[in-house]
Order: C-alpha cells, then sequence, then structure tokens
C-alpha cells in the first residue's frame, strides 16, 4: 500500500500568490512569491500529513475545448492570471524537476481530471489524500481510499472530507456529488445551476432520484412522486426546462479520469537545486524542502 499527497498545483499557487502578494521576489525583482508560499505549503505537508509521495497535478489548460465547446460560458468570468504568476509556474517546475518529486498532467485537461486519472490507475490498496481548495474534487471521497483535504487557511487550516464529512456538510453521498453541483451551480465556474435551486432543493433532489434522468422523467409527469417536486409546479417546470442545461453540466462537471496523462520525475540533483535557489531567491523554501525530503526518507 502507498499513502499519496494529490497536490492541486494551480489552487495551491493562487492561495500562496494571493497570501503573499508581491512582498517575495527574485533577486532581479522578479515575482516569487507563489513559488516561495507554495513550497512551504508542501514543506509543511509533508511534515505533517508523511506520505510515501507527493505528486503535483497541473492545469495543461483550466478551460479544456472540451468543456467550453459543450457550455462556452465555462470559467469564462474568470479573471485574467495575476501579472507575474504565469512566469512562476515555470520556475516551479523547474525546482520540482530538480527536486525529483513526481509531477502529472493530462493534456488538454485540468488539474482534477490528472488527479481521477492518477486514482484510478491505481492499486485499489493505494490511499491518497487529495490537497486543493478546489470542491469538483468531492466527487472522488471514497473511504477508505480517497479523501480531499479542502484548504481553508492555506495548509495550516484544512477541512478534511471523508464520506461522512461530505455527507454531513452536503446532505449527499460523495459519490453523487457531481449531481447535487449541477443542480445547485458553481458561479466560481461560470455555472448557474438550475434556477431557484439552491443547496437545500438539490439536495432533497439528489436524496429523492436515483439519477438525474429519473427526476427530470418525474417533473414531466402531472402527479410527480412524493418529494421536492410535489405540490410544486413551478419547480417542475423549471427543471423541465433546463433539461438541456443538465444535459450539457453531465458531460463538464464529472472529473474526465480516463484521458490520457503524462507523468514525470525527474532526477534528484541537490547542488543544481541550490544553485538556481540562489538566483530566485528560494533558498530558504529550498532548503526546507530537502530537510523534508530527507526526513521521509
Amino acid at each position: 500500500m502507498t499513502d499519496r499527497l494529490l497536490l492541486d498545483v494551480s489552487s495551491l499557487m493562487y492561495r500562496a500568490h494571493f497570501a503573499l502578494g508581491d512582498s517575495v521576489r527574485q533577486p532581479d525583482g522578479a515575482l516569487v512569491g507563489a513559488v516561495h508560499g507554495y513550497l512551504d505549503m508542501v514543506v509543511r505537508l509533508l511534515n505533517s500529513r508523511s506520505p510515501d509521495e507527493a505528486v503535483h497535478a497541473y492545469d495543461h489548460d483550466w478551460r479544456p475545448t472540451a468543456r467550453t465547446e459543450i457550455y462556452p460560458a465555462y470559467k469564462a468570468n474568470r479573471p485574467p492570471e495575476p501579472e507575474g504568476l504565469p512566469g512562476q509556474f515555470v520556475l516551479l517546475r523547474q525546482v520540482l524537476d530538480l527536486s525529483g518529486m513526481p509531477q502529472a498532467e493530462t493534456p488538454d485537461w485540468e488539474a482534477e481530471d490528472a488527479i481521477g486519472g492518477i486514482i484510478r490507475g491505481a492499486p485499489p490498496e493505494d490511499r491518497f489524500e487529495m490537497v486543493s481548495g478546489d470542491r469538483d474534487l468531492i466527487q472522488l471521497v471514497r473511504d477508505p481510499a480517497v479523501t480531499l483535504l479542502f484548504t481553508v487557511r492555506g495548509v495550516s487550516e484544512l477541512t478534511t472530507f471523508d464520506e461522512a464529512a461530505v455527507l454531513a456538510k452536503y446532505g449527499v453521498p460523495a459519490s453523487r456529488y457531481a449531481e447535487f453541483a449541477i443542480l445547485r451551480g458553481d458561479p466560481s465556474d461560470g455555472l448557474p445551476g438550475v434556477q431557484s435551486v439552491g443547496e437545500k432543493t438539490a439536495a432533497a433532489l439528489v436524496q429523492t432520484y436515483p439519477d438525474l434522468d429519473a427526476m427530470l422523467a418525474d417533473a414531466a409527469r402531472d402527479d410527480p412522486r412524493p418529494g421536492p417536486m410535489k405540490g410544486k409546479p413551478a419547480l417542475r417546470a423549471k427543471l423541465a426546462a433546463s433539461a438541456e442545461y443538465l444535459d450539457q453540466m453531465r458531460r463538464i462537471v464529472p472529473v474526465n479520469d480516463t484521458a490520457p496523462m503524462a507523468t514525470w520525475a525527474g532526477p534528484r540533483d541537490d547542488a543544481a537545486l541550490l544553485d538556481l535557489a540562489d538566483a530566485t531567491g528560494l533558498r530558504g523554501p529550498v532548503r526546507r524542502l530537502l530537510a523534508a525530503l530527507d526526513r521521509r526518507g
């Protein structure tokens, strides 16, 4: 059995960037705070969680064509990447290459898809802790193999989602979280959900029906089964009118864990890594990273 941390690089890099702002720079003045903060988060996780392996998963495309062709508004409301951040992803890859830590991405897809692919392709006895601020990963939670460590304040405060925690928080099993999210919507991804369907109604619908097809079939009946649609013709009408939207979301919201994936890990080179750290103002976090890797063995 192997215990793995699966790190959502983009999610953690954005948190690090906004936490440190422009306060940390390279000797030439270029921003380096996101990499600095990311590495310190990794060190904290390595020391506190003691995984056998930590895999860094990247967004290859944060607005995959396969999703935007179905629903053009997918993530269209996101602001452009902050100035100075894109180049830091390049630097982070250089650091991780020299650290010898494994990295992964799914060409043309997002980090969540790469994380899903890693889990799907692993031996059944392996255990995973995903680290991200992306709730889409809740759908992958599965006892006892897969847990989500949801970032609240960096990685110093994490909410642990196992199946019981997902059910307590959202009222639905983790295996059906995607349907709940489809109905409720996700404004951060530009997905409005079904009009007037909030978390409570979405949870009640998922609890009542085995799938979205059964829900839509009942919405079309004059006398729906007992449950959230009974005596609510306006809700039935809104669900029926959303059939096309729901079909689109069923092809967008679920994690794509079957796309071809690239994984790699370079040989660890402490001397070259420390030279890079000196040149980029990262000696402190890099030394802490190397120490954490040495303690892990």
